[in-house]
């Protein structure tokens, strides 16, 4: 016996809006807006002042730091030239703040540009939850800083705030963040590109390796805290965008046998 099921779904409701059900990304403004603010309020209200407020060495501790206790793969951060750390810092803060802007260059496709409410808001949420896996990481992790291994450092330096913070760094993982939500968020929209779309993440890893560089010549990182930046930051500007993107739809007949206490062929319709 042949049983006929037809199923009519998915029928979309004309109360919906027409940008929003040809948009790439589902956002849920009403819930995210929200909570993007409640984090970004967190790191500022204790997140920072956790960081930033770790105990300094006094002097016998400096003394007892010992550079051979450092994998030989870190070790070339703390050969710096310590009169360039300044310079390489300051580099580093302008090669950050430019890729923050940068994703408003995406308002330049014409595809992207009118869906600019939500990638503000995806944009923001990424970076709150970049910042919060800094914030976790940096504030659980204790390692000290390259500059306190330089002898070309002055000691009133190293007594300073903020030398215990080296892991993973934060000017690198905000960078990465940006530069790959960029490469996202582009190919997404342009699924004609195909495979190409690899050179765009390939490309987006040349910000934070170049930031990543000068916080390495500016004595304030490793370069395994500058990898473990770019990993963090990469993968919230790639998984950020693809947990909000919509499962594509088909519409019209699909057909599908079934076999159990009776045989038959499913039917779905599904309208658009």
């Amino acid at each position: 016996m042949i049983l006929l099921t037809i199923g009519i779904i998915n029928t979309n409701h004309a109360q919906f809006l027409k940008s929003d059900t040809n948009s790439v990304y589902r956002v849920h403004k009403a819930i995210e807006i929200p909570a993007t603010i409640g984090l970004f309020a967190s790191h500022y209200l204790w997140g920072f002042d956790w960081v930033q407020n770790k105990p300094s060495y006094n002097v016998w501790e400096i003394e007892q730091l010992d550079a051979n206790d450092i994998w030989a793969f870190d070790r070339v951060a703390i050969k710096q030239d310590a009169s360039y750390r300044n310079t390489a810092d300051k580099i580093s803060d302008y090669g950050l703040n430019i890729m923050l802007a940068a994703p408003a260059l995406l308002a330049l496709d014409s595809r992207i540009r009118k869906d600019w409410a939500d990638l503000l808001v995806l944009y923001g949420e990424t970076h709150a939850i970049n910042t919060s896996l800094y914030v976790m990481s940096t504030g659980l992790v204790d390692r000290t800083r390259p500059l306190m291994y330089n002898d070309g450092v002055p000691l009133d330096e190293k007594l300073g705030s903020n030398v215990q913070n080296s892991f993973f760094s934060g000017h690198v993982s905000s960078t990465a963040s940006s530069s790959f939500f960029m490469a996202k968020v582009y190919t997404d929209y342009h699924p004609e590109l195909g495979n190409k779309k690899y050179w765009f993440y390939a490309a987006a890893l040349l910000p934070p390796a170049f930031v990543g560089f000068y916080r390495v010549k500016a004595l304030k990182h490793f370069p395994t805290d500058v990898i473990t930046g770019t990993l963090v930051g990469a993968a919230t500007g790639i998984l950020v965008p693809h947990l909000h993107k919509r499962k594509k739809k088909s519409y019209g007949f699909t057909f599908a046998p079934f076999v159990g206490e009776v045989n038959g062929i499913y039917i779905k319709y599904a309208f658009k």
